[in-house]
């Protein structure tokens, strides 16, 4: 998720994520199955199946593969803990546009999320680089 602190917070940001959370828990119940299918097979007392390893082996990886990245994305919409939102704080007190974006977002009526917290980090590292850079000069 991209995020511009220098315009206005995106109005429908959680717009995708009940999107992102149905795709990972069906992924995660894939990977759950094949799990359940191989315990089966270990405790049943049926013939060692190809088949049967196979088919419990795809239900556990390929799912597990792709719930990696969809649980990458969900992680951008987790709330800030409190370190976080004190060193949101603190950015908010050194940036004029930090604290305009978080004035903004609490207008919403809710707090920043993550993705928006890194915007805000790397917004304000991108400013101290451009600084020292200009003092160089």
């Amino acid at each position: 998720m991209k995020i511009d602190i220098t315009r206005e917070p995106p109005t429908d940001i959680f717009r995708d994520r009940a999107k992102y959370l149905r795709i990972f828990m069906a992924l995660l119940s894939l990977a759950v199955s094949g799990m359940l299918l191989m315990v089966y097979g270990f405790v049943s007392d049926t013939p060692q199946s190809d088949t049967l390893e196979k088919t419990s082996l795809a239900l556990l990886v390929a799912p597990s593969v792709v719930v990696g990245y969809f649980g990458g994305k969900l992680r951008a919409y987790i709330r800030l803990n409190p370190r976080q939102k004190k060193i949101l704080t603190d950015l908010c007190l050194k940036h004029a546009e930090i604290s305009t974006y978080c004035g903004l977002v609490a207008k919403e009526g809710r707090e920043p999320i993550l993705a928006e917290y890194h915007a805000c980090q790397d917004w304000a590292e991108d400013v101290s680089n451009k600084r020292k850079q200009a003092e160089k000069k």
